[in-house]
């Protein structure tokens, strides 16, 4: 899989990344002092896989899980002190369940979606949608 510098994508607004004018496929990586800050699976020009960031080596800031661009999967966060900052888990960019912490791990928010979630019919639509096209 190729690994390039982000800085050598371009992103012009329309919601994809390209090399030389193509969609980008591979691993744009960030560099902070000679270490790796951050790295993200692209496929098609869209986020599509993990995307990792880190405040310095072995600590982590963020880590989500992208298909076709929108967030599908875990995802999270920390605080600079390590403390997990929030935690969620998306499917087709909507949110399944997410929950946040302070700093010193006191619990702010806890979000699970429901049936009468608007939100809720989205998805069932999306899951209907993507369960189709997998199955022509």
């Amino acid at each position: 899989m190729q690994r390039i510098l982000s800085s050598q994508l371009e992103y012009p607004g329309d919601g994809l990344y390209y090399l030389d004018g193509e969609p980008f496929s591979g691993v744009s990586y960030t560099l902070r002092d000679g270490w790796e800050k951050s790295e993200t699976e692209i496929r098609q020009g869209l986020q599509w896989g993990t995307t990792k960031e880190w405040y310095e080596p072995g600590r982590p800031m963020r880590e989500a899980t992208f298909f076709k661009g929108v967030l599908h999967g875990r995802a999270r966060e920390w605080h600079k002190n390590g403390q997990l900052a929030e935690d969620g888990e998306y499917e087709y960019g909507i949110t399944l369940w997410e929950k946040s912490w302070d700093e010193s791990g006191t619990l702010l928010d806890d979000f699970r979606l429901s049936e009468d979630d608007e939100d809720f019919q989205v998805l069932q639509e999306y899951r209907a949608l993507y369960r189709k096209d997998s199955s022509a």
